[in-house]
C-alpha cells in the first residue's frame, strides 16, 4: 500500500486544553453508519461467555455488556471555524492514552462490511510510530494532503480510520492550527473520554 505521511507543525504550538479558546468548533461521531466497516462488531469485556443477543437488541446489549468496538473504529471529526477569518489545519497526530491485553470475546453481527471511505486517514495503533497516512479512496477521490483552510462558511470533514489487532488501546487525536498570529493544538476525544478500540486476534469470535 503506498502512504503518504502527513508532517505537520510542532514548532511554536502550544496545547489548547479548553476548546472555546480555538477560532473553530468540532464534533465527532465514532462508526456512523456511512463510514463503519462493520455494522455493530464489538469486544464483550471481561465477559467471554455472554448469552448471544438477538438482532433486534443489538445495540442495547451491547451498552449493557460494556461492549467496545473491535479492531477498527472510524471518526469522523467536523470542522467549521467560529467567523469568516481562515483557519489552517497544519496536521493530525493521534497519541495513546492506554494499552492493555484484550479480554473477553469478539461478537461480529451479520450484513457484511463496508468498502473504504474516501479521503481516509489511518493510523495503525499497535505501530509504537503511531504515523498517520492518508489513502485515496476506492472512487479515485484524492488522499488529503495538508495544511488546508477553514472557515464558517468552509467546513471540513476528517475520517480518521484507527486499527489493531492485539491492544486494547484508548486514544486521542490532536490538531494543529494558526489563524493569523494565533496557534495551538486541539485535543479531540469522543466527549470526556478517550477514544478506544479492542483487537481481536487473539480472542474467540462469535458470528451472529
Amino acid at each position: 500500500m503506498t502512504t503518504l505521511l502527513i508532517e505537520g507543525i510542532h514548532k511554536g504550538t502550544k496545547l489548547i486544553k479548553d476548546g472555546n479558546k480555538a477560532p473553530f468548533t468540532w464534533t465527532t461521531q465514532v462508526n456512523a453508519p456511512e463510514d463503519a466497516p462493520c455494522r455493530g462488531g464489538a469486544v464483550v469485556i471481561p465477559n467471554a461467555h455472554a448469552s448471544l443477543p438477538s438482532w433486534d437488541n443489538w445495540d442495547a446489549w451491547v451498552k449493557r455488556e460494556g461492549g467496545a468496538h473491535a479492531d477498527r473504529v472510524v471518526i469522523r471529526v467536523t470542522l467549521q471555524g467560529k467567523s469568516t477569518n481562515s483557519v489552517v489545519v497544519h496536521a493530525l497526530r493521534v497519541g495513546v492514552d492506554s494499552r492493555s491485553a484484550p479480554r473477553g470475546a469478539a461478537y461480529v453481527p451479520g450484513g457484511g462490511c463496508g468498502g473504504l471511505t474516501p479521503r481516509l486517514f489511518e493510523v495503525d495503533l499497535d505501530d509504537p510510530k503511531l504515523t498517520v497516512v492518508t489513502k485515496a479512496g476506492e472512487d479515485g477521490t484524492p488522499a488529503v494532503k495538508f495544511p488546508y483552510v477553514i472557515s464558517s462558511t468552509e467546513p471540513e470533514v476528517l475520517l480518521v480510520s484507527a486499527e489493531t489487532d492485539t491492544c486494547d488501546c484508548t486514544f486521542h487525536l490532536d490538531l494543529d492550527w494558526t489563524s493569523g498570529d494565533r496557534g495551538g493544538t486541539v485535543r479531540i476525544n469522543e466527549g470526556k473520554n478517550p477514544f478506544r478500540v479492542v483487537g481481536t486476534e487473539k480472542l474467540p469470535t462469535h458470528v451472529l
